[in-house]
C-alpha cells in the first residue's frame, strides 16, 4: 500500500504534528521560547522545588517526539470508534464507568507515591494534574493554587472503613477532577471496552477458556509475637459468621478488620477479648508497653523502632505504626483469569480456585442437590456464597473452608461470588432474557480483564484497524502503524 493510499472515511488530523516536530535534523530540537517557564506557578508553594519535570520544555519532551504523536493519534482514533461502537447491549452505564475510574483512582492514592508517613497527600497529587495541563479546581470551582491547596485533602487510607468503592472515593478525594477524568480516564477505560467488544463478538470462546473467578481472597498471617491468636480468630469466625446458617449477610472482608484491630467496635473488641485473641493493634499496644523511661528495663530495640533511632516519642512512633496498619490491605478482590490472576496465592489454592470442576448449577448447590468440587454454603433466599475449601473432593462435607500455607503461616479464605466457564456462558436460543442477561454480564466482565493484557489489546487493533477505513494522510503515522501492528498491512 502507497503511504498515502486512502482506505476509507476516517480521517486523520496530523497537521499539529508541524508544530512539535523539528525540523530535518532530527538532532536539532525546536523548544517554544518560554521553554524554561514553570508550568505551575510555585512562587508562593511551601517547597518551590517539589515539583519536578514542572518546566514547558519537560512538557514539549513528553509530546513531540512522533512516535508520541502517532500514539496519541492512534489513542484518539480507537477513542472515536469505541464512543461509536459501545452502543445498545454494549453501552457503558453511568455506574460501571465510575466503579471504573475510581477504582483506578483509588490505586494511585493508595500507591504511596503522594503519601508522607502513610498519609495521603491530595494538594500533591493535584499538583502532579497541573503540570500535565488538566484543570484541577475545588468543588465550588475555584481554580488558585492557595484555594486548591486549602480543599485538598490529607488523610491516612484504610480500605476496612469503606463498603463501596464510591463511599472510598468520597472519603479520599475532595477536588474537582472532571477535567482528568473525561480527558484520561474516559478514553483509557472506553478503549478498553472496546478491546473487549472486540473479544466478545470475535473470540466469544476463548472467553470460557479463562476460567474467570469473581472472589474475594482475605489472608492472615500468623504473629511470631502471639503464636495461635490469627488461628483462633479465623476458626472462631468461620464457627460464628459462616457455619451458621442463621447468619444471612457475609462480608469475609470483616475477617480483616478484625484481625487489624484498628476499626472494631466495643462488641467486637470484646469477642476478641474473649477469645484471647491479640490483634496487630493490640500487638502494637504491648510494644508501646515495653518501651519505659527506665534504662535498665526498657525494650532497647523496640525503642530504636518506635522512636526512630530516638529521632521523635514513641508516642509519634505508635501513630505512625497504627497509620501504616490502617493502609494494609489484608483483602484482595475483583475478577481474575486463571493465566494472570491471583499469582499471590500458594499455587495448590490457586489451582483450586480456578478449577474446572466447579457446578455450573448455582441453585442445586444451594438447595444440597448438587455437590461442588469446593463448596459450603451460607444463605438467605437470594444469596449463595461458595468457599474453597483446602482439598479438592467432590465429595465431603466442605465444611473446612479454612486453607493454611506452612510456608507463609498464613491462612487464607476465599469466597468466589461466580465462574465463568465455556458452558456457564454458552448461548442458547433457548435461554430467557433474565439468562441471557447474566451469560452477557459474565462474560463481558472477563473480556474487560482480558482486554488488559497486550496480546489481546493488540489483536484487536489489527482488528480495528483492518475493518474500519482509515486514511493514512501522514507517512510518520503509517510508518508507527506498519512497525508495530505490521499485520494491518500483509494484504498490501
Amino acid at each position: 500500500m502507497n503511504k498515502f493510499q486512502k482506505i476509507g472515511k476516517v480521517l486523520l488530523i496530523m497537521s499539529f504534528a508541524a508544530v512539535l516536530t523539528s525540523c530535518d535534523d532530527d538532532d536539532v530540537t525546536n523548544y517554544p521560547s518560554n521553554q524554561n517557564e514553570n508550568v505551575v506557578d510555585q512562587t508562593n508553594a511551601d517547597n518551590p522545588d517539589a515539583l519536578t519535570d514542572n518546566k514547558y520544555a519537560d512538557l514539549y519532551d513528553n509530546i513531540s517526539s512522533s512516535n508520541s504523536v502517532s500514539a496519541k493519534t492512534l489513542d484518539n482514533i480507537l477513542y472515536k470508534l469505541a464512543q461509536e461502537n459501545l452502543v445498545g447491549d454494549y453501552a457503558i452505564s453511568d455506574d460501571d464507568f465510575n466503579e471504573k475510574y475510581q477504582e483506578k483512582m483509588i490505586d494511585v492514592a493508595t500507591s504511596g507515591s503522594y503519601s508522607t508517613n502513610n498519609e495521603f497527600d491530595e494538594y500533591e497529587f493535584a499538583l502532579s494534574l497541573l503540570t500535565k495541563q488538566y484543570d484541577i479546581k475545588t468543588a465550588d470551582g475555584k481554580t488558585s493554587l492557595e484555594d486548591i491547596k486549602a480543599a485538598a485533602n490529607s488523610l491516612v487510607i484504610d480500605p476496612d472503613n469503606y463498603e463501596t468503592t464510591a463511599e472510598e472515593y468520597a472519603a479520599i478525594f475532595k477536588l474537582d477532577y472532571s477535567d482528568y477524568i473525561e480527558r484520561y480516564y474516559k478514553p483509557t477505560i472506553y478503549r478498553q471496552y472496546l478491546y473487549a467488544k472486540y473479544i466478545y463478538d470475535q473470540s466469544y470462546s476463548s472467553i470460557g477458556n479463562t476460567y474467570a473467578r469473581d472472589v474475594v481472597v482475605v489472608k492472615i498471617s500468623d504473629d511470631t509475637d502471639n503464636p495461635g491468636s490469627a488461628s483462633k480468630l479465623v476458626t472462631s469466625y468461620v464457627e460464628k459468621y459462616i457455619e451458621d446458617k442463621s447468619v444471612t449477610d457475609v462480608d469475609i472482608s470483616d475477617l480483616a478488620r478484625l484481625w487489624k484491630g484498628v476499626n472494631v467496635t466495643a462488641e467486637e473488641q470484646a469477642w476478641l477479648d474473649d477469645l484471647s485473641v491479640t490483634t496487630l493493634a493490640g500487638e502494637i499496644d504491648n510494644d508501646i508497653e515495653k518501651i519505659t523511661d527506665n534504662p535498665y528495663t526498657t525494650d532497647e530495640t523496640l525503642e530504636s523502632q518506635y522512636t526512630g533511632g530516638h529521632s521523635y516519642s514513641k508516642e509519634y512512633g505508635k501513630e505512625l505504626a497504627l497509620n501504616s496498619l490502617k493502609t494494609t490491605d489484608l483483602v484482595t478482590e475483583g475478577t481474575f483469569l486463571k493465566s494472570t490472576g491471583l499469582s499471590s496465592l500458594p499455587s495448590d489454592l490457586k489451582s483450586r480456585v480456578f478449577s474446572t470442576d466447579y457446578s455450573t448449577d448455582v441453585e442445586g448447590v444451594e438447595n444440597g442437590t448438587v455437590k461442588d468440587v469446593s463448596y459450603i454454603t451460607t444463605h438467605d433466599d437470594n444469596t449463595s456464597y461458595r468457599f474453597v475449601t483446602p482439598e479438592v473432593s467432590k465429595t465431603g462435607s466442605g465444611a473446612n473452608i479454612i486453607n493454611y500455607d506452612a510456608s507463609t503461616s498464613s491462612y487464607y479464605i476465599v469466597q468466589v461470588n461466580s465462574i465463568v466457564s465455556s458452558s456457564r456462558i454458552t448461548q442458547r436460543d433457548s435461554d430467557d432474557a433474565e439468562t441471557k442477561a447474566y451469560k452477557r454480564e459474565l462474560a463481558n466482565e472477563a473480556a474487560y480483564e482480558m482486554a488488559a493484557s497486550d496480546s489481546y489489546k493488540k489483536a484487536a487493533i489489527v482488528w480495528l484497524l483492518t475493518n474500519n477505513d482509515i486514511v493514512y494522510s501522514d507517512p510518520d503515522f503509517y510508518d508507527y502503524i506498519d512497525t508495530n501492528y505490521s499485520s494491518v498491512f500483509d494484504d498490501d
